[in-house]
C-alpha cells in the first residue's frame, strides 16, 4: 500500500516549485492532468486546484493485467483542509471518466481500476465503495503486510457497473 497523502504532498511541493506543468482535461476544464514516467513506469495524475493549491488528487499507475486486460492501480487523497466535502468521490469519478475517454481515443475501450485501501482508512473505503466497487475483498497488503481491502472495477464503453472481477489475493 502506497500512501497517496505522501504523493499528494510531493506533487504539491513540485507544483509550487514549477517542476510540473499541468494540462486541463478535455472533458472537464477544472480537472488537470500530468503524466510522467518515474523509474520508467507510466503514471497519470489528476488534480483539482484552487490557484496553485491541490484540493484533490488522483494517481493511476499501471498494474498487472487482469484476464489479459490492462489494470491501473489508483490512489487518491484530499488535503485535510478540504476533506468531508465529497471532493475525493467527485475527483475519482472525473479522473476515471477522463482516463476512459483518453484510452478510448487510442483504441483501448476496456480496462480495470484497482484500489487497495487500508482496513483502518474508513473514509477512503467509502469512496472506493461508491465509485469503484461495493464488493471489496479483504486482503493482507503485500507491501506493508497490513490488513486492507481490494476494490476492482472493469471500465469500458458502455460503462460497466459493479466490479465483480477479482484479482488473485496479494
Amino acid at each position: 500500500m502506497v500512501n497517496p497523502e505522501n504523493a499528494l504532498q510531493s506533487f504539491q511541493d513540485e507544483l509550487l516549485r514549477g517542476g510540473i506543468q499541468l494540462r486541463p482535461c478535455l472533458g472537464d476544464p477544472n480537472l488537470f492532468i500530468y503524466s510522467d514516467r518515474p523509474l520508467g513506469e507510466s503514471r497519470i495524475t489528476y488534480t483539482r486546484l484552487e490557484g496553485k493549491t491541490v484540493t484533490a488528487f488522483v494517481m493511476f499507475a499501471f498494474d498487472d493485467p487482469i484476464d489479459g486486460i490492462p489494470c491501473f492501480g489508483i490512489g487518491y487523497a484530499v488535503p485535510e483542509a478540504y476533506r468531508n466535502e465529497g471532493r475525493a468521490k467527485e475527483v475519482v469519478k472525473a479522473a476515471i471518466a477522463d482516463l476512459r475517454d483518453g484510452l478510448a481515443r487510442s483504441g483501448r475501450t476496456v480496462f480495470y481500476v484497482e484500489a487497495i485501501v487500508g482496513a483502518d482508512n474508513r473514509a477512503s473505503q467509502r469512496v472506493a465503495e461508491q465509485v469503484i466497487s461495493d464488493t471489496p475483498v479483504a486482503i493482507t497488503d503485500k507491501l506493508s503486510g497490513l490488513p486492507a481491502f481490494q476494490y476492482v472495477r472493469k471500465i469500458g464503453k458502455p460503462r460497466s457497473r459493479g466490479g465483480k472481477a477479482k484479482r488473485p489475493k496479494p
